[in-house]
């Protein structure tokens, strides 16, 4: 990632905001990548800004040193427009950023993020990681039913992120009246699904080496996800089947990367 990068991202999140004439950009930090909590600096900047743990009223609400954070930032004041260009600085394009655009009051906003923030699944009630950009756009390409998908397309005029090469990239909201859900209901193989990211992110790790260097990131990370999904809907359960399953499919055929440029399923 390079300061390229960050800037580009900052510029289109705030000419999208000029266009709406709104002067606020809503964020959340996920804080479990960092070795120190960005709570401290949230609660530095003056003016203060607004901001709410999404733990708050769950059993996890002591953590705050470990919620994720909405953050409502003001581009209008300057030092709360800087500290949010030296905390995308900082977080250097990781993968704790997720940023909207709402129209809906912060009180509204964060009691709706509050409730997304646990799903069910056989009658069990868990956290609901969706804040995490590398699991974000795949809710809405993969996981979720197009009524779920409400439940984040309401409160967005559009949501933004940076993927793993860098790269801005917005999905449209609706931006519809304020609600207050109560927590999704996942099925079975919604949650394989779901399960594909980190088998597939923790895939790369090991088959990074055999696969060719021209492929960027993210190609990377599609293709072996498409693959791993693949391995799920063959009944392949341990983690060795599922990597050489996914190995396979990544390097056969081998022409296509010399036909296209692209790696299969990408």
């Amino acid at each position: 990632m390079t300061a390229t990068h960050i800037t580009a991202w900052f510029d289109l999140l705030e000419k999208a905001c000029a266009k709406l004439s709104s002067t606020y950009l809503d964020i959340i930090i996920d804080q479990l990548g960092s070795d120190t909590s960005l709570l401290r600096s949230v609660r530095s900047v003056q003016p203060p800004l607004l901001w709410r743990s999404l733990f708050t009223g769950l059993p996890e609400e002591g953590l705050e040193h470990l919620a994720p954070l909405l953050v409502r930032v003001d581009l209008e004041q300057p030092l709360q427009r800087q500290w949010l260009i030296s905390l995308m600085r900082h977080l250097d394009g990781e993968s704790q950023l997720l940023a909207l655009v709402s129209l809906w009051p912060f009180q509204a906003l964060a009691e709706h993020f509050g409730q997304c923030m646990e799903a069910r699944n056989g009658g069990c009630l868990s956290l609901f990681h969706f804040y995490d950009p590398r699991l974000f756009p795949l809710l809405f390409s993969h996981a979720l039913l197009p009524e779920q998908q409400q439940l984040w397309l309401r409160p967005a005029v559009f949501w933004s992120w940076l993927d793993r090469d860098g790269a801005p990239k917005r999905l449209l909201g609706v931006s519809d009246a304020p609600e207050v859900p109560g927590p999704i209901e996942l099925s079975d193989s919604q949650v394989e699904t779901l399960c594909c990211v980190g088998d597939a992110t923790r895939a790369l790790a090991n088959l990074n080496s055999a696969l060719p260097q021209q492929w960027s990131r993210e190609q990377r990370f599609q293709a072996c996800y498409a693959a791993m999904l693949e391995a799920t809907e063959a009944g392949l359960l341990m983690d060795n089947e599922r990597e050489a399953f996914v190995l396979d499919k990544l390097l056969e055929p081998a022409t296509d990367l010399a036909q296209t440029g692209k790696p299969p399923h990408a």
